[in-house]
């Protein structure tokens, strides 16, 4: 989900809340890019013992914002122009869509959010299954889920390991670069034309 249907960007996120670049990067740090983040994903830690540790890396002063920071991070979301009209083509071609994402419980408020999210088929969430790409029994259990034939799937994602992962496990993968190259990959994949 994260840069295929909805970007992810907490660095502007940071900039446009926090003018000092240092307090940015420390709040960064912190939030986006220590291990809680990855725990959330994995359903390993709730929501206050994230934040909690999370406020442990961080100098007193800055704890106040992090908190808002954390609280608001579905505001560094936003969708990807023409992932949605791409969506509603291979839907109209006959074929489902599914979200497998590496996100955290807080996944339904990205759902109430954008409406492309609301569009697709169904969503598989790692951290209400304990899971994460690209570990092979993600996609053993999504596939599971749903009674899917690896085969018989395609997955876009935009960081290669998990391509590569989804590809071990059976499925057409590809790396997610840009709207024309998924169309055309889903195109070809799908045996229609979606452009």
């Amino acid at each position: 989900m994260g840069n295929v249907l909805l970007y992810y960007e907490p660095k502007p996120y940071l900039a446009a809340r926090v003018p000092d670049e240092a307090d940015a990067a420390i709040l960064y740090d912190a939030c986006f890019g220590g291990p809680e983040w990855k725990q959330l994903d994995a359903g390993a830690l709730t929501e206050e013992e994230a934040l909690a540790s999370m406020q442990s890396h961080v100098p007193e002063r800055l704890r106040g914002e992090l908190a808002r920071v954390y609280r608001d991070w579905p505001d560094c979301m936003r969708p990807v122009p023409g992932m949605e009209p791409l969506v509603q083509a291979v839907q109209r071609a006959g074929a489902h869509c599914f979200v497998l994402s590496n996100a955290s419980v807080r996944f339904p408020e990205l759902v109430a959010r954008f409406s492309i999210l609301r569009r697709i088929d169904d969503r598989f969430v790692s951290a209400f299954y304990r899971l994460l790409k690209p570990s092979r029994e993600i996609y053993e259990r999504f596939l599971s889920e749903y009674g899917l034939k690896a085969e018989e799937c395609v997955f876009l994602d935009d960081l290669q390991e998990n391509v590569d992962g989804a590809i071990a496990c059976g499925i057409r993968a590809h790396r997610f670069t840009t709207v024309p190259d998924a169309a055309a990959f889903l195109s070809e994949s799908l045996g229609v034309n979606l452009s």
